[in-house]
């Protein structure tokens, strides 16, 4: 299964890039790398730019520009799932999830296999969806691709689209910090920084 790192968001409200805010002695996107490597053999960094691409190429990082730069992350998961086969799945995870675990997309990938009409599995809290933690299957590259044509680039209207899996985010009670917990001001890195050193996460 491949994984998708979404890098390619403004970070308008944080005033930097997220991927690169260090949570203990690295970045926080190599991290993230860390846990997608646990479940997805093949990984994909999708940058926000050529300099961006350039700097992930020197860590030996594969990565890849948008085909619809600026247009967010739909934008993001159509470039990642270039080259998958149509029942092929991939996990697309966003930049700014510190408490994300590589766990979670095993037991989605379990929830996955279970489900062959399936074409996305989606983990959500009442109304609350979390589409930048969840599986899409490689047909759904066509599905984003129509999407964006037509100016829509919601993840939600993507999903009105699809034949959708949704798991209560409950389901990862267990888990603590909150794993879906995202970061989008110079406070919330804070926070997830001190709770970082607090819970003792490498």
């Amino acid at each position: 299964m491949r994984g998708i790192l979404l890098c390619g968001g403004q970070s308008r409200r944080m005033g930097q890039k997220k991927q690169w805010l260090p949570f203990g002695d690295r970045p926080l996107l190599l991290h993230t790398l860390d846990q997608l490597y646990k479940t997805c053999g093949d990984v994909v960094v999708v940058a926000s730019d050529e300099e961006e691409r350039e700097r992930l190429a020197r860590l030996h990082v594969n990565a890849i520009l948008d085909q619809y730069p600026g247009q967010g992350p739909l934008a993001g998961l159509h470039a990642g799932l270039s080259g998958l086969q149509g029942e092929e799945w991939a996990c697309l995870v966003a930049c700014d999830l510190p408490f994300f675990r590589g766990e979670i997309l095993q037991d989605l990938a379990m929830l996955a296999e279970e489900d062959r009409a399936a074409q996305a599995v989606v983990p959500c809290d009442g109304e609350q969806l979390f589409p930048v933690c969840a599986l899409y299957r490689g047909q759904a590259r066509q599905i984003a691709a129509s999407c964006l044509e037509d100016g829509q680039r919601a993840l939600r209207q993507f999903l009105q689209r699809l034949q959708v899996r949704y798991v209560p985010a409950e389901r990862y009670a267990s888990y603590r910090p909150f794993p879906f917990h995202n970061m989008n001001t110079i406070e919330e890195y804070e926070f997830a920084r001190a709770l970082w050193k607090k819970e003792g996460w490498s």
